[in-house]
């Protein structure tokens, strides 16, 4: 494994490659820079993680493992279906 830093939150390790966490740091930056503040990357990080509904991390599952590209219906912001899936 790489050289990685774990960080403690709340009692938990939070352990990314640094690829990964750079991104986190760049949408830090980049708050900071338009809006002069930002909670820090690691609470952007915790911030999108709670954002993913179960349906989207299942969706990206199927994409990117399955290698499944479309599906005949795409649920709504919430992972609902309704009439604007046709």
């Amino acid at each position: 494994m790489a050289d990685q830093t774990a960080t403690i939150e709340d009692g938990q390790a939070v352990v990314l490659p640094p690829h990964l966490w750079e991104n986190f740091e760049k949408a830090d930056a980049e708050l900071r820079e338009f809006y002069g503040v930002s909670p820090g990357a690691l609470a952007l990080m915790r911030l999108w993680l709670a954002c993913g509904a179960s349906w989207r991390v299942r969706a990206e599952f199927e994409r990117s493992v399955l290698d499944i590209k479309h599906r005949g219906l795409h649920p709504n912001e919430h992972g609902d279906f309704d009439e604007a899936c046709l």
